[in-house]
């Protein structure tokens, strides 16, 4: 018989140590070696069952070739003969027992075929060589899921984040495992062991936080966050935290107090002086926290977020009109400020409202336009503009504005309401109210027990002639809220239909008051 032989140099290393300097020469008959060529040439022509005849009759000449074993087995997976694959790779590891890619094929298997204990046994024989093979960490958490094992699964997905902290979803999983599992001693250890690593990893701390807080245990969530602005006193994250932390367990004034002194020590942080100055202005000193705005702008102009504050602290104290003259001399260096514009169009709205001045309604519609163009989309500012026109006496651009929202949404039950009532207002057609009553009733599908809506169908079927009907729907609106002067004057007309103008008075007596 004709040997070749090659000698092959390997450096063979095991979790960073080597096992030898060179392995023991390897001899190969060159009848297997021409058989294996022949099989690797069929196999990439797509020629698979003759490329397995080959290989099969290499490992005749050399039953001891792993690598021929391992070919064979992928082939066979290739063709999707499961079982014939496994014996393939059950003897490459006969051979070469810590052989990981045919230990990782051999899991694979049989996790498709759902013998999970088995795959389980494959990955474990992994790790014992490499602790550190996230591959075979992340099958075994899998394994674990499938088995009901959810806390093997977590213990091993956080194995998986210390190896890699960019897998943030294996990190997620296991914490929603142990808040699942109500197992909060291995949550916080958890997040003891991260917070070590990280300490100004705000999100880790949130959580750790959050965590605290739902168990009632506000000491220690305290105690950590002194613990850590110790290590880092100057992150503005964490001082912005524990501002938060003492307006839950303090009350506002407490945390308005802390974030006092903490803005007296860092006074060129603006974050936290903006963020003293909304404490302020929900604590009802709004002209405190306008002088700190104010400075805060000066410095740095370009904070539109600022600029809204600013203009929050005077209608805070209901001065509307100087909200507007504040907005509208910062507004030109926004063009593209969706949030900006729409508030500008809320506060001409609002303007406009109480002075009926039709300048001011326009104006607040032209603001709601501009924002709508940065934002084309925004349901907030279509039923904005829809009520602005409205104002304008614009019925046609009110239901337009509507059908657009419902285009948008159509599960948006204001807009499908809305638009029901104004296509029923005045003398319509039967067609019209009947085409009216199918919006509405779409509406109360969504929020059925919403009065406006009840009453817009009890008025709507009372103009289509149902009138009990109509009267139980008006009555069950009046029963959520009995002191609307529209609903009650509803009420009245449909008594007064049915003959019973007592009642019927009795009702626009209460509406009159209310008006």
């Amino acid at each position: 018989m004709v040997r070749f032989i090659f000698i092959v140099t390997l450096l063979v290393v095991t979790g960073g140590v080597p096992l030898c300097a060179e392995t023991p020469v390897r001899t190969y008959d060159t009848r297997a070696i021409d058989a294996f060529m022949d099989g690797m040439d069929l196999e990439s022509s797509g020629k698979y069952e003759q490329a397995i005849i080959a290989y099969e009759r290499a490992i005749k000449f050399d039953p001891g070739a792993v690598d021929i074993h391992f070919s064979l087995a992928r082939l066979f997976l290739q063709v999707d003969r499961r079982t014939a694959a496994k014996n393939a790779l059950l003897k490459v590891i006969a051979i070469e027992p810590r052989n990981m890619e045919s230990l990782e094929l051999l899991g694979e298997i049989a996790q498709s075929e759902l013998e999970h204990k088995l795959a389980l046994s494959y990955f474990d024989r992994i790790l014992d060589m490499d602790h550190n093979n996230d591959y075979a960490i992340l099958q075994s958490a899998q394994i674990f899921h499938a088995l009901g094992d959810t806390i093997r699964e977590a213990e091993l997905l956080i194995r998986l984040w210390e190896l890699d902290t960019d897998r943030v979803a294996a990190l997620q999983r296991a914490e929603t495992i142990y808040l699942n599992a109500n197992d909060y001693i291995r949550i916080t250890d958890l997040y003891d062991k991260l917070i070590k690593r990280r300490p100004t990893e705000t999100d880790l701390v949130g959580r750790q936080i959050r965590l605290f807080l739902g168990m009632n245990r506000f000491f220690d969530a305290e105690a950590l966050m002194d613990s850590l602005i110790e290590v880092a006193p100057y992150s503005m994250d964490l001082q912005s935290m524990k501002t938060d932390l003492v307006k839950v367990m303090h009350g506002e004034m407490a945390a308005v107090d802390y974030l006092t002194a903490v803005v007296d020590e860092y006074p060129e942080s603006w974050e936290l002086k903006l963020k003293l100055s909304q404490l302020l202005i929900d604590a009802g000193e709004s002209s405190n926290a306008r002088s700190m705005i104010k400075d805060i702008l000066e410095i740095n102009p370009e904070l539109s977020n600022a600029v809204s504050m600013l203009v929050w602290t005077y209608l805070d104290v209901d001065d509307v009109a100087q909200a507007g003259t504040v907005l509208e001399s910062y507004l030109p260096a926004f063009p593209d400020d969706f949030f900006l514009h729409r508030l500008m169009g809320s506060i001409l709205q609002d303007i406009s409202v109480k002075s009926r001045d039709s300048t001011h309604i326009q104006q607040a519609l032209d603001a709601l336009n501009t924002a709508l163009k940065i934002r084309p989309e925004d349901a907030q500012t279509l039923h904005m503009i829809a009520a602005t026109l409205d104002l304008l006496d614009d019925r046609e651009g009110v239901l337009q504005t509507y059908l657009r929202l419902i285009e948008l949404n159509p599960d948006d039950d204001l807009a499908l309401n809305n638009y029901a009532y104004l296509l029923a207002e005045g003398e319509v057609s039967e067609d019209t109210l009947r085409y009216a009553a199918e919006f509405v009733e779409r509406a109360l599908i969504l929020n059925p027990d919403n009065a406006p809506y009840l009453d817009t169908a009890g008025w709507i079927y009372f103009k289509l002639g149902h009138v009990q009907l109509a009267r139980e729907f008006i009555d069950r609106s009046l029963n959520i809220n009995p002191d609307n002067p529209e609903v009650l004057m509803h009420m009245g007309d449909v008594l007064e239909y049915l003959g019973k103008s007592n009642e019927a008075y009795i009702y626009y007596m209460r509406a009159g008051k209310l008006r």
